[in-house]
């Protein structure tokens, strides 16, 4: 299995997983809302997070299709990466703890030039925005990716099978309500979000005959896994009288078809991969300086009163999500303009 295909069609998946990233964060305000919103209202925003949920996982599901079965060197695989993700991360944490200080509250006033330094270690240490907590997985899956790299390039294809059925019965013990029924055999080893990370792999070299039909079969699957979230979740809130957000969890079966269903769809839709298409490719290509830059154009615009509840939810959130997006990409782009900037921007 060391084949890989013209993987354009990667590069649109990203476009489509930063998208689907922003749609998560723009509507979550709101799911969270249950019972202060009207049912009606509320399932728009369930819509929302629902049919997106897929974001995180195909993030990482691209990575293993792109870093794994590859040749290189501890030291330059660290030291690139070290470059491309923790440079931008560094800056962008800073950047979101003196947003903080000065201009979200005023904490400028109470806090004294070490105070403020104190504040910047901790918060980058420990997160200074809710969505970094991905790029703290991240580096974790990076350390690990070497080690996986050799095995994976050796690998036969019944033993990437029984990591993967392994990792899917970590799954099982997370839903269904078999997370007290664990047993006593520790799988911690097959857990989390490696599992995505060969997935990806797999799917991304595995042969696939007869691509029309698994073309159909792929969005069933994504179309499957998104309805089960969405009703769902509605159900359980509904039943328990508060908000029950366990299907949105990345390592739900429901959302795990959501993801596999994308993945493969548009790997076989090869009409939709077209390189004269120079917005995706721009958006593609500063993807993660979009990821990081794009909770402070939200917290931005809703500030000025642009989020999700902005005239109906229906209206809102995609509305929401097109300025997010387009004031993301826009100044990305700028930073970018200088060699210095693209080191930091992302």
């Amino acid at each position: 299995m060391n084949t890989k295909e013209n993987f354009l069609w990667i590069s649109n998946l990203r476009v489509i997983a930063v998208i689907a990233v922003i749609f998560v964060h723009t509507a979550s305000p709101l799911v969270m809302k249950f019972g202060v919103l009207s049912n009606q209202l509320w399932n728009y925003a369930n819509f929302y997070d629902a049919i997106f949920r897929f974001c995180v996982p195909v993030f990482v599901m691209i990575s293993g299709a792109l870093l794994l079965n590859k040749e290189y060197e501890f030291r330059t695989f660290f030291i690139k990466r070290f470059i491309r993700i923790g440079l931008p991360f560094l800056f962008w944490s800073i950047c979101y703890v003196l947003y903080s200080i000065f201009i979200k509250t005023d904490d400028y006033k109470k806090l004294h030039f070490f105070g403020i330094i104190k504040k910047l270690i901790r918060s980058v240490y420990f997160g200074s925005a809710y969505h970094l907590w991905y790029v703290y997985m991240l580096f974790g899956l990076i350390l690990i990716i070497p080690i996986l790299n050799v095995w994976i390039s050796k690998a036969k294809k019944s033993e990437i099978h029984y990591f993967l059925l392994l990792w899917s019965i970590t799954l099982l013990f997370k839903n269904f309500g078999f997370e007290n029924y664990k047993p006593a055999i520790d799988l911690s080893y097959f857990s989390g979000y490696v599992g995505y990370l060969v997935l990806g792999y797999y799917l991304s070299v595995i042969e696939i005959k007869n691509i029309k039909k698994w073309r159909i079969i792929a969005i069933l699957v994504f179309i499957l896994g998104s309805l089960i979230t969405f009703f769902s979740t509605y159900w359980f809130s509904v039943s328990k009288g508060k908000i029950d957000s366990s299907l949105y969890d990345f390592f739900s079966f429901n959302v795990l078809l959501a993801s596999i269903g994308i993945f493969i769809f548009f790997r076989l839709s090869n009409f939709l991969n077209s390189k004269t298409n120079v917005v995706l490719v721009q958006i593609s290509n500063l993807s993660y300086g979009i990821y990081l830059i794009h909770v402070l154009v939200l917290s931005i615009l809703d500030s000025f009163g642009i989020n999700a509840s902005f005239i109906n939810p229906v209206i809102g959130t995609p509305i929401t999500v097109f300025l997010c997006l387009s004031i993301s990409t826009l100044i990305i782009k700028i930073i970018n303009t200088n060699k210095t900037g693209s080191y930091i921007s992302g």
